[in-house]
C-alpha cells in the first residue's frame, strides 16, 4: 500500500489533516517539511503538545511503514532537547485513534503533571463469577 499525495485529489477529501496539509483548513503550524508538518492540536493536554503528521494521506501507522518511519523521525527531531516526553500514535478507534490520518502526539511531560496514559491508571478487572471451588477457605472469592 502507498500513501496518496493528497487524499481526495488535493481537496482534503473529508480528511481534516489532508485539508490542513493542503492549506485548505486552518491550523497553528509549528514546523513544516516536504513530507510532514507539526501543528498544535485543538485541545493540547500539556504545554508544548504537538501533532506531527505526514503531508500525504496515510490512515494509520501500519498502512505505510515508510511514511510512518519518516513521520516518527520528524517527531523525534522536534523532541530533541525538549526533556521528558511521550511520542504516541494509535491504530484504530479501539486504540483511541480519532482521526483516520497518521499522526504522532509529541507530549512534553513534567513530574506530577497529572496526565495519565491509559495504561498507567489501573482499569477495573471484570472477571466471571466462580461458583464452586475445592478451596474450603473461600480465598478464591
Amino acid at each position: 500500500m502507498t500513501a496518496t499525495a493528497a487524499h481526495g485529489n488535493g481537496s482534503g477529501g473529508g480528511c481534516v489533516f489532508c485539508a490542513i496539509a493542503a492549506g485548505l483548513a486552518p491550523a497553528q503550524t509549528v514546523a513544516r517539511w516536504p513530507d510532514a508538518l507539526a501543528i498544535v492540536p485543538l485541545s493540547p493536554v500539556t504545554d508544548g503538545h504537538l501533532l506531527v503528521l505526514p503531508t500525504s494521506h496515510v490512515p494509520d501507522a501500519v498502512f505505510d511503514p515508510d511514511v510512518t518511519a519518516a513521520t516518527m523521525r520528524r517527531a523525534a527531531e522536534l523532541a530533541q532537547g525538549a526533556g521528558p516526553a511521550n511520542l504516541i500514535t494509535s491504530i484504530g478507534p479501539a486504540a483511541t485513534q480519532s482521526v483516520e490520518h497518521l499522526h504522532i502526539h509529541l507530549v512534553p511531560r513534567r513530574a506530577h503533571d497529572g496526565l495519565h496514559l491509559p495504561w498507567t491508571v489501573p482499569a477495573p478487572v471484570v472477571a466471571e463469577a466462580q461458583t464452586t471451588s475445592d478451596d474450603p477457605t473461600g480465598a478464591w472469592l
